[in-house]
Parts: structure tokens; sequence; C-alpha cells
């Protein structure tokens, strides 16, 4: 063999054996992280009966397409009841609260998943206006997965901050029990999300004891440390905004805290849940658009993989 022809089949061989090992590599990652269950959370503004928008958040729902969801701010038994009729793949479950005014969490999970959904009282931090906790809890492939949906108490006045507070401590000591059962080896399979409403604490007349939102989501870190939970990365950090510049470019309000030990499918910048809505848009417009569509809060999507 010539050697021009011999450097040049070496090179295509060693190209294809690059090819071969790339793909190898590919096909080895995909099958060991494959989807065990999805999920998503939205705070959808004031949910009333009005059909457009019903229809709107179904529609976006359906393209989503999560095993299970939880939304907040749920209000009138006409959106529970549109839901069961647009949405035939689901089966719901809507919190009970003693003050009729307030607005719900209701849960959507898929009715071929078995799931088992309790209403979670403490996390109303013994005031009867608050909303409680939700906890789904899904049967797949033999392994159980705890989803706390919440949706915290708002506003960083030092009372609001204070129960927040005290919310958080029954997240941790959830996830404690939670560790203990036999099933749980070596952690229980646990993810905790929704509306934090991290604002802050503002005391007025005392800065000295003043946190920002940034400050408070830090502490909130560590103290989920303690208790085995980590924050998963957004590909968006905001994830409010109400349309107005004195609130502009927006809040990091919403979050998800999982199991250091769970496994999550990878968006944009290694980011594990993705942003949807108001956050994508390259436009102040078409921000605007989507907020007056849809709501003022962004969803939130993630997979749970093996």
């Amino acid at each position: 063999m010539y050697p021009f022809i011999k450097k040049y089949f070496v090179t295509y061989l060693l190209n294809q054996n690059q090819l071969y090992i790339l793909i190898r590599s590919n096909l080895i990652n995909y099958i060991s992280m494959s989807k065990i269950l999805s999920f998503a959370s939205w705070n959808v503004e004031h949910f009333n009966g009005d059909s457009s928008r019903v229809d709107r958040v179904v529609d976006l729902l359906k393209e989503v397409n999560p095993d299970l969801f939880a939304i907040y701010e749920v209000k009138g038994k006409t959106v529970f009841s549109q839901l069961m009729n647009k949405m035939s793949t689901h089966s719901f479950f809507i919190t009970e609260k003693t003050d009729e005014s307030n607005m719900e969490i209701l849960v959507g999970y898929r009715k071929t998943i078995s799931t088992f959904i309790t209403q979670r009282d403490e996390f109303k931090s013994k005031v009867p206006t608050l909303r409680p906790g939700t906890l789904a809890t899904v049967n797949k492939g033999g392994e159980n997965y705890a989803f706390l949906f919440l949706h915290l108490k708002s506003f960083p006045d030092p009372r609001s901050w204070g129960l927040r507070d005290d919310m958080y401590k029954h997240v941790a000591s959830l996830k404690k029990t939670l560790d203990k059962l036999p099933d749980s080896d070596p952690t229980a399979k646990f993810v905790v999300l929704g509306d934090f409403n991290t604002m802050g604490l503002n005391a007025p007349f005392n800065p000295i004891s003043d946190i920002n939102a940034d400050q408070e989501i830090e502490f909130l870190e560590n103290r989920f440390k303690r208790a085995k939970l980590r924050i998963l990365k957004k590909t968006h950090p905001l994830s409010w905004w109400n349309g107005k510049d004195n609130y502009a470019p927006g809040s990091k309000l919403d979050h998800v805290f999982a199991d250091k030990n769970l496994k999550f499918k990878k968006f944009d910048n290694n980011s594990e849940i993705k942003v949807i809505g108001w956050p994508e848009k390259d436009t102040k417009t078409k921000k605007l658009n989507w907020i007056n569509k849809f709501s003022d809060h962004a969803l939130l999507y993630g997979e749970i993989h093996s």
C-alpha cells in the first residue's frame, strides 16, 4: 500500500472508531438515564372559572404532559370540573380549608400511575386561613416517590417571614421522618416544590435583622442540606413578574428541592428544572402577553431519571 493511501485509510478507521465510541457512549447514557416520572408546578394566579383562560392553561399542561402536577391559587369548583372534563388522562385532588375565600392547591396525576395523596395541615402553621401542603406519593417500578407541593406565606414582614420559617421546619421534619422508613434506601425519594414566596425579611425601623430574597434562599439551602435536600438549578432563575416596571425584572419565588440521591434530566446549561413561560421570551411585549394570557408565575417542569 502506498504511504499516502495508508495514511488516509488509517485516519478513516480512527474517525470511524471515534464515531462508534461516541454513539455507544450516548446510547449507554440514554439507557442508564431513562425517565421514571415527570412533574410540574405552577401558580396560576387567581385561577377561577374563566373558561377561555382554563382552556389556555389546560392546553399548555397537555403540551408539557407531566405525569404529576400541582396548580396553586385554584379558586372555585368550576376550574375543578373543567379540568376533569378536559384532561381525561388524569385524576385530581384539591385541598380543603375552613376559609372558603382562600385559594386551593389542585394536584393532577396520570390515571395509569399508582398515586396516594394526603393533605398536610401542619403547613398551615396553626393559621386557619393559610394553605395546607399536599403530599403525593407515587409508586413507580416498586419504588415510592414523595412529592410535597407547597404554596407558602407571602410578604417580607416579620410575621410572614416567621410563618415561612416555621413551614421550612416542617419540611425538614417530614423529610427526616421519611428517611427513617424501611424502604428509604439510603434516603427517601423526596421532592418538595412550589411557590415558596422567598421575599426575605423587612422589619420596619430595625434594618439590622433585614435579609434580602437571595439571602433567604441561601439560608434555606443550608437548612435543607441538613435534611439531605438540594436545590435544583432552573433554566431561568426568575419565575415571577407581574409586568410592572417597579417589580422588574422579577423575583425568585418558585423552587424545587430534592433528595440528594435523586437524578434528573438535564436541560440547558446543565439545569434540572425547565422554566416555561414569560422568562423564555426575548422582549418585554412577549413577556407581558404571556403573563396576561396565563399567569405572573412561570411553570416549572422536571423529570426524575434512573
